[in-house]
């Protein structure tokens, strides 16, 4: 599923605010053709699974800000399988 979603994002690579922090961390932007985003942001663990936080967002021209939307809780996620749920809801959520 996560390859259908690489089609969608707009920015990958370190999250640049949060790249003092040991461990960097990784950032993915994606778009989707119903306005709303997310921004996810890796928690990197040691010695443990990495963990991530989600955030919808919606676009308006090419910026965009945070939304809580139904059915979906902006935050951390306890693995990929659950961040890819919530992308998909955002992804299939109506066009604004």
């Amino acid at each position: 599923m996560d390859e259908d979603l690489d089609s969608f994002r707009v920015d990958e690579g370190y999250c640049k605010a949060c790249l003092d922090i040991q461990g960097g961390r990784e950032q993915r932007v994606y778009r989707f053709p119903n306005g709303y985003g997310a921004s996810l942001i890796s928690l990197p663990k040691l010695g443990g699974a990495r963990l991530w936080i989600v955030v919808a967002l919606l676009f308006i021209g090419d910026e965009y800000e945070s939304v809580e939307l139904p059915g979906m809780t902006n935050g951390i996620t306890l693995d990929w399988e659950r961040s890819m749920d919530a992308l998909s809801i955002i992804k299939d959520h109506p066009h604004f």
